[in-house]
């Protein structure tokens, strides 16, 4: 009988201990690859971020930071003109870590409905509409001005993170007329 007890134990510890290094293995995998997802570049980071939240670049896919990238000399109304090294630096850097389709992200439901031609604005990508079509209704207006929703840090507050979980959101944070009635 203290031999198959032995055998028992035995293999039940062999079992956990397999356990612990599997999900062990899978976190660090995990980790591994959440960390490239949000990867940030200290010029990317100091140039755009200069104006704006230097947005996570996970955010939009390819073609629309290659058409932000053409288009510094008129980017939403400003010039956001840079020397051709640095340009060349963060359009790299930018195709390099973009949302893409068969690359699993915590943005991934972005893709969602795209348009062959995506477009230029986060802010009108389906997925984001659909994900903010209430904000009218709890502000109770019929349309938000355009840019309304733009900065993202006045109601995520990890956005520079590139978290924009609903878990997040604080509480009456946002813009000074949210939740006003």
């Amino acid at each position: 009988m203290n031999a198959n007890m032995s055998n028992t134990r035995w293999t039940i510890g062999s079992v956990l201990l397999g356990a612990v290094l599997v999900f062990g293995f899978y976190g660090i995998v995990i980790n591994a690859t959440e960390s490239e997802l949000f990867e940030r570049d200290a010029l990317y980071i100091e140039e755009c971020g200069a104006c704006h939240l230097a947005y996570p670049p996970g955010l939009l896919p390819v073609q629309s930071w290659r058409g932000i990238m053409l288009g510094l000399e008129d980017h939403f109304d400003e010039s956001a003109e840079m020397d051709g090294e640095t340009t060349e630096h963060i359009a790299n850097y930018l195709e390099r870590v973009a949302l893409q389709k068969g690359k699993p992200s915590p943005m991934s439901q972005m893709l969602r409905n795209m348009p062959e031609v995506p477009p230029l604005r986060i802010t009108e990508f389906p997925s984001f509409v659909k994900a903010h079509d209430e904000i009218p209704k709890q502000l109770q207006v019929e349309t938000l001005a355009e840019g309304f929703l733009s900065p993202c840090a006045d109601c995520h507050r990890e956005a520079a993170d590139g978290m924009f979980d609903k878990k997040l959101l604080h509480p009456g944070y946002g813009p000074k007329i949210w939740g006003n009635d």
